[in-house]
């Protein structure tokens, strides 16, 4: 009889040993995006700006993390995680392929932008920002990481600045070595380094503040943004292609009068 107990409590042990690998088996890999996703109680958005530069810029570069990735977290997002592959020679749009990578966050434009710090890759590789905000995974566009092959350019020789209207400055500049940009982006900031307008552009010039030839906004506010007199500001523009690899940046202050 004790023999039969025995038995019968050494099987259920077994029993419940044998679900619970099936269950740890069944539960997806939070490791990768595909699994973190799934993990997720929301419906994921691909609605995250996103970018990367590196390599022979100095802006947002350090000698231990030659690579910045740069993105824009929206109102009350949280929970950054960025997810890369070990090559490029991967299906970019299968979110398995992509494994998170632990990277430092730091603010950029008080807090208006943030980047990651990332030390040298040696080849090619995709790269995905998420955030969580209002409970859902938000995630970027794949982000082609050209640190070596295509190293961003910082050349402020490039930029003319037209200052005959002081207080509405036009910034027109030539393009770079790598003549694949699509679109540009441009921040006015003060002398705290706080954003005070955001625009992208298709074309290579723009003028503070003239939304005519702006195709995104990030700062959206009323009433419109004005520079003051007698104030020093910077100006800074990213040059990104199609697989949002920024291959330009330029970046100096003025001054109003």
């Amino acid at each position: 009889m004790q023999t039969k107990t025995l038995r019968y409590l050494l099987l259920s042990i077994l029993l419940v040993l044998v679900l619970t690998s099936c269950d740890t088996d069944d539960s997806p890999d939070t490791n990768t995006l595909a699994g973190y996703i799934e993990a997720s109680d929301s419906d994921p958005v691909n609605e995250l700006i996103a970018c990367a530069l590196g390599g022979e810029s100095n802006a947002l570069a350090s000698a231990s993390h030659p690579v910045s990735i740069l993105f824009l977290p929206e109102g009350n997002a949280s929970e950054f995680k960025y997810f890369e592959t070990t090559g490029i020679d991967v299906d970019n749009t299968d979110f398995s392929q992509y494994n998170q990578t632990t990277l430092n966050d730091e603010p950029l434009f008080g807090g208006f932008l943030r980047y990651f710090e990332q030390s040298a890759t040696q080849n090619e590789r995709w790269g995905i920002v998420t955030f969580v905000r209002n409970g859902a995974v938000h995630y970027s566009n794949p982000i082609r990481i050209k640190y070596s092959e295509k190293p961003t350019e910082f050349n402020n020789a490039l930029l003319n600045i037209d200052q005959t209207d002081v207080l509405s400055p036009i910034f027109q500049w030539e393009e770079g070595r790598t003549p694949e940009n699509v679109i540009y982006f441009h921040v006015v900031s003060d002398q705290n380094g706080d954003l005070i307008s955001g625009t992208y552009t298709t074309e290579r010039n723009w003028q503070f503040y003239d939304l005519s030839n702006v195709v995104l906004n990030i700062n959206d506010v009323a009433p419109a943004p004005m520079l003051m007199s007698d104030s020093n500001y910077t100006y800074t523009m990213l040059g990104v292609s199609l697989d949002n690899w920024v291959n330009l940046v330029l970046n100096t202050s003025f001054d109003t009068f």
